[in-house]
C-alpha cells in the first residue's frame, strides 16, 4: 500500500536518493515534496529494495503514474525489472525516464514497454562555474545586464544579498505579493496558485529539507530571491527564481548570486524544463546549457 508523502518522511527516504544518477528535476526529493498536493498527490513505498514513488492527478480521471523505482544501496534497474514493478502496481505507466537510462537500454525496453518522448519536459543543466563566472564572449550581454543593475542601483540605493534563512524567509513572499499584482506585469507574470502553495510550503521547510537560496534587498526591502534543492552529489536544482521588474539586470545578478553561493559539490545546476514555452526555452538557451537531458514515458505492452 502506497503512503501519502509528508515533508516529515524526508528523513526516512533520502537514503534512496543520496547516489543515483537520474539528472531529471523530478529526482530531488525535497523537490517532489514541496510540490505535492498541487496538481497531482504524491505517495511512495518500498518494493524489496525499491522506493516507488506514484503521482496521482488531483483531477478525474485521476490517472497514477510511477516515477523510476529508486534502490537503496545503489545499484542498476534492469528494464525487466521495470515491467514487473509496472505489472505488480496496476501496469501503471512510468513517466520522467531520464534518456541517460533510455537510449542504452532501448533494444530491451522496446520489447516490453511503449516509448515516448514527454514534449515540454527536456532539462536544462548548466555548470555551476560557467553561471559564476560568466566568463567568455559568449556571457558578455549578462555581464553586461549585471553591471547596468549595479550602476543603476549604485548611486542611490543599497543592494544587499543574503542566504535565505528561517529568520527571513518570510520576507520572499511580500516578492510573490508583489510580482503577481504588478498592475504593469501583464498575464505573463499571472502565478499559478500551485505555484504559490509549492513556494511557501518550501519556505516553510528550508533546514528540514536541506534547501538553499538567496534573495536580494534593494534599500532593505527584499525584491528577488533563488531557491533550490539538492539533486544529486553533484547536482542542484534551481526550483524558482521570482524578482520583480523594476530593475533591469535584476534576474541575471539573481542568478549569478545563487551560483556564486553553492556549495562547491555542486558542479551543475539543473533549470529544469522550459514547457515548450518559447520565451521560456530562449532564455534558458542563453545561459549555453552544458547539457540537456530529455525525459519519456514506459507503458507496459
Amino acid at each position: 500500500m502506497f503512503n501519502r508523502l509528508k515533508p516529515e518522511d524526508y528523513a526516512g527516504l533520502c537514503k534512496h536518493f543520496e547516489l543515483h544518477n537520474y539528472p531529471l528535476c523530478e529526482y530531488s526529493l525535497a523537490s517532489v515534496i514541496i510540490w505535492n498536493h498541487c496538481q497531482y498527490d504524491v505517495a511512495w513505498k518500498t518494493d524489496g529494495d525499491l522506493l516507488l514513488l506514484a503521482e496521482t492527478d488531483l483531477k478525474p480521471p485521476a490517472a497514477r503514474r510511477l516515477l523510476m523505482p529508486l534502490p537503496a544501496p545503489l545499484r542498476a534497474v534492469a528494464p525487466a525489472e521495470l515491467a514487473a514493478v509496472s505489472a505488480r502496481n496496476r501496469r501503471d505507466p512510468f513517466y520522467y525516464i531520464p534518456g541517460c537510462y533510455v537510449e542504452p537500454n532501448r533494444a530491451a525496453l522496446e520489447k516490453l514497454f511503449t516509448i515516448a518522448e514527454q514534449p515540454g519536459f527536456m532539462d536544462y543543466i548548466y555548470g555551476t562555474r560557467d553561471l559564476a563566472e560568466l566568463a567568455g564572449h559568449k556571457y558578455s550581454k549578462k555581464r553586461n545586464l549585471i553591471a547596468q543593475f549595479r550602476k543603476n542601483t549604485a548611486a542611490l540605493r543599497k543592494v544587499e544579498v543574503q542566504p535565505i534563512t528561517a529568520k527571513n524567509s518570510g520576507l520572499c513572499l511580500s516578492v510573490l505579493d508583489r510580482w503577481s499584482h504588478d498592475p504593469e506585469a501583464g498575464a505573463r507574470l499571472e502565478m499559478l496558485n500551485c505555484e504559490r502553495k509549492a513556494i511557501i510550503a518550501a519556505l516553510n521547510n528550508l533546514a528540514p529539507l536541506g534547501l538553499l537560496g538567496v534573495l536580494v534587498q534593494i534599500d532593505g526591502e527584499v525584491c528577488g530571491f533563488a531557491l533550490g534543492s539538492r539533486l544529486s552529489r553533484d547536482t542542484f536544482v534551481l526550483n524558482f527564481e521570482k524578482a520583480l521588474d523594476n530593475f533591469k539586470g535584476l534576474y541575471q545578478f539573481l542568478d549569478n548570486e545563487l551560483a556564486k553561493s553553492l556549495p562547491a559539490n555542486y558542479v551543475f545546476i539543473n533549470k529544469e524544463s522550459d514547457l515548450e514555452l518559447p520565451g521560456l526555452a530562449k532564455a534558458k538557451e542563453s545561459y549555453y546549457p552544458v547539457r540537456k537531458e530529455r525525459s519519456y514515458t514506459l507503458t507496459l505492452k
